[in-house]
């Protein structure tokens, strides 16, 4: 029986979360047991409150040396002990002799009340991790971080590879939907662009694989574009497949379309017109339920603009753009309703507030 000792560190104001962790582990270990394998986890709670020779952090230290995988959770602050040890991780990771490092930020929200000069801590540590070129998997609650790192340790020392990920006729139900949620995790979470799944593959995973589990990726990848479209496009960016697979899916579903759409026009590059093309599709498929998707019309505006030559060369639109474009500015309008002119003082409304000047400021309503 091989013996995985996984090592966990955090500041104490994730306790839950780690007691969380522990137990998703203790369920895990039955199920592993039969493949030879079985879990340790080792936190610092674990240790005997007893100073050694060389001082306690130093046994905890010697504890991530020895341990297969080094796991750390942090959210408003990151402690000088906590920060030892992913040091000492990286430091034997970088040498060929440490263990795999994950780092797992709870994505949360937080009172700014609640705040302190501690969360320098966390600043200072997230320009660490960007520096180092290592990027941390967000979570929003105990029950995303169990499931995210349990797709991890199958990655590792399951059959996550390439032949457990092939769909044959044989293959039941249940283990394409395991595969579908795996390869979208890999698409969306991978550490590298090397970790992204195969397009083909994870193209007939999600068209073979149940409604259910569609929504459920479907809910993965929305989130991801939400959390990411402004502040970190690379990541964004790794959605595009994944709602590309759900609209070859189930082409009918005007929310794939809508989410590609978005993710099309908040490219590093922007695709205006394959964006355009997917909005169009989702405001027909949506009809009037106007309150799905209600920044369909908006997008599909800038979108147009985008594509306007003559807004390029600061220029007035022609004829049919400038219809174009004002007619899905007022649907967008009153799609949005009372929220209009909140969205309209938002950055992002800059092209838009432009274009409206350059031709002359028309009436939307």
């Amino acid at each position: 029986m091989q013996v995985k000792k996984i090592f966990l560190a955090s500041s104490e104001e994730l306790k839950d979360d780690r007691r969380s962790f522990e137990l998703m582990l203790a369920r895990l270990n039955p199920q592993w047991r039969p493949r030879g394998i079985t879990f340790e986890l080792v936190v610092w709670e674990s240790f005997v409150d007893a100073m050694s020779k060389e001082g306690l952090q130093k046994e905890y230290d010697k504890a991530v040396q020895e341990c297969d995988v080094f796991v750390m959770l942090f959210f408003t602050k990151v402690g000088r002990y906590t920060l030892e040890e992913f040091e000492t991780a990286f430091a034997d990771l970088e040498a060929g002799t440490g263990p795999q490092i994950y780092t797992y930020f709870r994505n949360d929200f937080v009172l700014t009340g609640d705040l302190d000069e501690n969360v320098k801590s966390l600043l200072d540590f997230k320009a660490r991790l960007q520096a180092l070129k290592h990027y941390p998997t967000y979570y929003r609650n105990t029950e995303d971080l169990q499931w995210q790192f349990s797709r991890q340790l199958e990655l590792l020392y399951g059959e996550a590879g390439t032949a457990s990920t092939e769909i044959t006729d044989a293959t039941s139900q249940s283990k394409i939907g395991e595969i579908a949620l795996l390869l979208c995790y890999r698409q969306l979470f991978g550490d590298t662009a090397g970790d992204k799944a195969d397009a083909t593959r994870l193209s007939v995973a999600v068209l073979r694989a149940s409604r259910q589990v569609r929504t459920a990726i479907f809910n993965m990848a929305q989130d991801v574009r939400r959390e990411n479209w402004l502040t970190d496009k690379h990541q964004m960016e790794r959605t595009i497949p994944v709602f590309e697979a759900l609209v070859r899916a189930d082409p009918k579903w005007h929310a794939p379309h809508g989410n590609l759409g978005y993710a099309l026009k908040d490219r590093l590059t922007p695709d205006w017109q394959g964006a355009l093309q997917s909005l169009t599709r989702a405001v027909t498929l949506r009809g009037d339920r106007v309150e799905e998707g209600r920044f369909y019309q908006y997008s599909r505006a800038l979108c147009l603009i985008g594509l306007d030559p003559q807004y390029a060369a600061r220029q007035p639109a022609d004829a049919a753009t400038r219809t174009a474009v004002i007619e899905a500015l007022r649907q967008a309008r009153r799609e949005l309703d009372a929220d209009w002119e909140q969205v309209m003082d938002n950055p992002d409304a800059t092209e838009i507030r432009s274009w409206l000047e350059l031709n002359g400021s028309p009436r939307l309503r």
